[in-house]
């Protein structure tokens, strides 16, 4: 897969445009394979791509389990094969079989796993249709996950440090790396103390597996009670944790300030963030958060500690860090922020800008077009 485009010599993070479209569009045929609940969690980001790939006449196929919840796609056009996920071996080849007889008539001449967890499918597939394939990678264990790819295959990367984790691994040749940030919609402007007379509300989110990085959380939000008295807190989000996590929260005397939102959905998600005045990134994670992400794409303020699987969080321009494990240091944060709205509105503004310079939907779809393009030796639209 050699003759795609590489991050290293003009990618989206350079700021360089696109290579020069060719002058005589085609329209090409690409599946989408995404594994169970892979489309519900990216659905922020596969919702403007579709779209976007849609303009680049580009025609999307996509597979999915039968419970897969298509909602955020536009269907039609986009059309889709469901399957019955089977662990057997002689049934998993004869879907597999089943998925090739759907496919043929289509004329699908690419496949592209959606995660990681995907990869195995688009590969069986692919070497069955004699096709190129690409996975999409959103956290750094993906690289042991995958291996080695095959020759035909590429790794799209949403973030450096991902990209980096695929290169120390040889998933594929370096060329057949690729940086491709994930492109979302974006307010205009920042949204945070707008609503006089409100109390100020404080949203801590994130998968509710880390129960010591929720317990520095809450612990910070008892500090910041105990300072600032006109505040509202939210944890949003689920996991094994939960449980513990609502305990210590009776434990701190928080009940009556602080109230825990179950797991919205990505078209769900966004207006509750506006809602908000800061969010607080809870616990790093080995992979991206879309959270986050979608929360400085909001307009709002995002207070975080270090996250090694993104590149997003750019302390004092994107987002103000705190130190992980401490509670005093992130109370310090969040009351900065309450003391200064100007500083609150000023970094959701810059963050809002770091966006529009590389997760815009059209910068992400022209990538993802050419190098669907490139792979298959198809012209771009002419523009």
């Amino acid at each position: 897969m050699s003759q795609t485009p590489s991050t290293n010599s003009g990618s989206p993070r350079d700021g360089a445009a696109p290579p020069e479209p060719a002058p005589a569009a085609q329209r090409i045929r690409i599946a989408w394979i995404a594994s169970a609940g892979a489309i519900e969690r990216l659905s922020c980001v596969l919702q403007p791509l579709a779209i976007g790939l849609i303009d680049e006449l580009v025609e999307l196929t996509v597979i999915c389990p039968e419970a897969g919840d298509v909602r955020d796609l536009p269907c039609p056009p986009v059309e889709v094969i469901r399957f019955r996920e089977l662990n057997w071996p002689l049934l998993r080849h004869r879907r597999l079989e089943e998925l090739v007889a759907e496919l043929a008539p289509r004329k699908v001449e690419l496949l592209h796993a959606l995660d990681a967890a995907a990869a195995d499918i688009a590969r069986r597939l692919a070497r069955r249709m004699l096709l190129p394939y690409a996975v999409t990678c959103d956290g750094l264990d993906d690289a042991r996950a995958l291996r080695e790819l095959d020759d035909r295959a590429a790794a799209l990367a949403m973030s450096v440090p991902v990209q980096r984790e695929l290169q120390v691994h040889s998933v594929a040749p370096s060329e057949d790396i690729h940086l491709i940030r994930p492109g979302v919609y974006q307010a205009r402007r920042a949204n945070c103390f707008n609503a006089l007379g409100r109390s100020a509300a404080i949203i801590a989110g994130g998968t509710l597996e880390d129960l010591p990085a929720f317990q520095t959380v809450l612990r910070g939000l008892c500090e910041l009670r105990r300072r600032q008295g006109d505040c509202v807190f939210f944890v949003l989000g689920g996991g094994r944790a939960e449980s513990p996590i609502r305990a210590f929260s009776e434990k701190l005397g928080l009940r009556g300030d602080l109230t825990f939102v179950d797991p919205q959905t990505v078209s769900q998600l966004p207006q509750l963030l506006k809602a908000a005045d800061i969010y607080v990134a809870a616990a790093p994670s080995r992979r991206y958060d879309l959270n986050a992400l979608l929360a400085m794409a909001s307009g709002v303020p995002v207070v975080a500690t270090a996250n090694p699987s993104v590149d997003f969080l750019i302390p004092g321009r994107t987002a103000s860090l705190f130190r992980a494990g401490d509670p005093a240091d992130l109370a310090d944060k969040l009351d900065a922020f309450l003391h200064d709205h100007a500083a609150a509105r000023a970094q959701a503004e810059s963050a809002l800008g770091y966006l529009r310079d590389n997760h815009s939907p059209a910068r992400t779809v022209a990538w993802m077009s050419n190098l669907y393009r490139r792979t298959i030796g198809s012209p771009s639209p002419a523009r």
